[in-house]
C-alpha cells in the first residue's frame, strides 16, 4: 500500500516515499475483511519518527498527521514487543553495509554504566580533616 498523497506540510523527521518503500514489506499486515479500515502506515511511521526525534510526549503528536497518537503508540509498542522494529533496523543496516555506507571503524560495540555511590561514609576524607 503506497502512501497517500500528503495533505500536510512535511516535518523534518518524515520519510520520503522511497524510504518508506524500503520498510513497507516488513511492516505490511494482512488485510482484514471486517472491522475498521486500517490506519495509513506511512503516517503511523512518520508519527513515530516525529515523537522519537523530538522527544515529545505521544499525546503531543501534531493533529495534522491523520492518525491519532494512540494509533502510533499502539503500533510502536506492538512492533517493539514482536521484534518488528529490530527487523527493520537489521534490514536497513544490512542494506547500508552492502552499499558501503557504514563505517565500522567508527562503531561502538558496547558501553558500560557504573553505578555511583549514594554517599560517602567518612566526610573527613572529602574535607581534608583528619580528626
Amino acid at each position: 500500500m503506497l502512501p497517500q498523497k500528503q495533505k500536510r506540510k512535511p516535518y523534518p523527521s518524515d520519510l520520503t516515499v522511497k524510504q518508506f518503500q524500503l520498510i513497507e514489506p516488513l511492516i505490511r499486515r494482512k488485510r482484514r475483511k471486517t472491522g475498521r479500515p486500517p490506519a495509513d502506515l506511512y503516517e503511523v511511521v512518520n508519527g513515530m519518527l516525529y515523537v522519537l526525534s523530538t522527544g515529545c510526549r505521544w499525546r503531543d503528536l501534531p493533529h495534522d498527521y491523520g492518525v491519532s497518537y494512540v494509533t502510533c503508540y499502539r503500533h510502536f509498542i506492538r512492533w517493539v514487543n514482536n521484534g518488528k522494529l529490530k527487523k527493520i533496523f537489521e534490514e536497513l543496516k544490512q542494506r547500508a553495509d552492502k552499499k558501503n555506507l557504514l563505517h565500522w571503524r567508527n562503531a561502538y560495540l558496547d558501553a558500560s554504566d557504573v553505578k555511583s555511590k549514594k554517599g560517602v561514609k567518612n566526610m573527613s576524607v572529602i574535607r581534608g580533616n583528619t580528626r
